[in-house]
């Protein structure tokens, strides 16, 4: 495969043709009614909206447009309400043996995984109390294929730490996060603070579907990432005699309200010191990593992105440089 113009870097009125992953098509019709294809296309470095307005220009089988599926492709980069997209040409559908570099659709953390490996067993290792120790081992550490797929996962679909590697990632920083905190406020218990930030989005693993396009599975369409984790965590500390009751209760509410509210999923309201810290560090870090994505990633040349739904914002992009730098 020849080397094609990468999605971060396009301009109004290059000309693109070559490879890119499906994550959403869908067929509609327009207000004249004529039909055209809307999709989302990817590659390791963004997403970009794309449009073929004339059907006819599909070559190949039209019910092979799917998302998952890789597409050849041609048309030119256009600006729409100041965002970068596509207006196609044509399209195909482009088997996967036509995809000699699968990695190069597939974004990844910045952080090498073994160092965020590494990280994430010296907060496991930090952990006193027996109890969480064992549970937390048992999970993330001799647990082997789970482990894998911690390390692999994206961390949301669409919201924060959206690529291979990003839940590993927000949980080592939520982890460290919560560290520092429990510095601060010392009538924290640090290891129930420090167990719950790494197993508080375990359950992502089953509920995100990652092995091409970003999604959700069955299981976490039906459960959510929640209830998944609350059950395995409940297996987990069954297989650890004598384990206290009283901190099962403590750490399942954790997990079961670090959501903060019940109208975004959180089962229960956070209500111990711990539960309250872990929701909102989770949201902190969930925020500012959207926040500086959208800085990054923002094609404007103005001084604001663009508004930003989940953040209900437009993003100031100017920064004051630090005297450090």
């Amino acid at each position: 495969m020849t080397i094609q113009i990468p999605i971060k870097s396009f301009k109004e009125g290059d000309a693109f043709t070559g490879y890119l992953l499906a994550q959403e098509t869908a067929f509609k019709t327009s207000s004249r009614g004529t039909d055209y294809l809307e999709l989302t296309l990817s590659d390791a470095t963004g997403r970009v909206k794309a449009f073929l307005w004339d059907l006819r220009a599909i070559e190949g089988d039209i019910d092979a447009i799917q998302p998952d599926a890789f597409l050849k492709i041609k048309g030119a980069v256009t600006i729409f309400n100041s965002r970068i997209q596509l207006k196609l040409d044509k399209l195909r559908f482009a088997p996967d043996e036509e995809i000699p570099d699968l990695s190069a659709f597939f974004p990844l953390s910045d952080k090498p995984v073994g160092e965020m490996l590494a990280e994430l067993d010296r907060f496991i290792d930090s952990l006193k109390d027996p109890w969480l120790k064992n549970l937390v081992v048992a999970m993330l550490r001799d647990d082997k294929a789970l482990r894998e797929a911690f390390a692999k996962a994206p961390a949301a679909k669409h919201l924060h730490h959206v690529y291979l590697g990003g839940l590993l990632e927000h949980t080592i920083s939520v982890a460290s996060m919560a560290e520092k905190a429990c510095s601060h406020y010392q009538s924290m218990n640090r290891d129930l603070v420090i167990a719950a930030a790494l197993l508080h989005d375990v359950g992502k693993i089953a509920e995100l579907s990652y092995d091409r396009s970003f999604g959700y599975t069955d299981e976490g369409n039906l459960l959510g990432h929640i209830s998944i984790e609350v059950q395995w965590v409940q297996n987990a500390i069954s297989s650890v005699e004598r384990f206290p009751e009283e901190l099962r209760r403590q750490f399942l509410h954790i997990l079961l309200g670090h959501h903060g509210k019940l109208e975004f999923g959180a089962p229960v309201l956070p209500k111990t010191p711990e539960a309250i810290l872990i929701h909102y560090l989770d949201d902190l870090d969930g925020k500012l990593e959207s926040v500086f994505t959208n800085i990054r990633e923002d094609p404007g040349a103005g001084n604001w992105t663009q508004y930003n739904k989940s953040l209900e914002r437009m993003i100031y992009k100017t920064r004051w440089p630090s005297a450090a730098q």
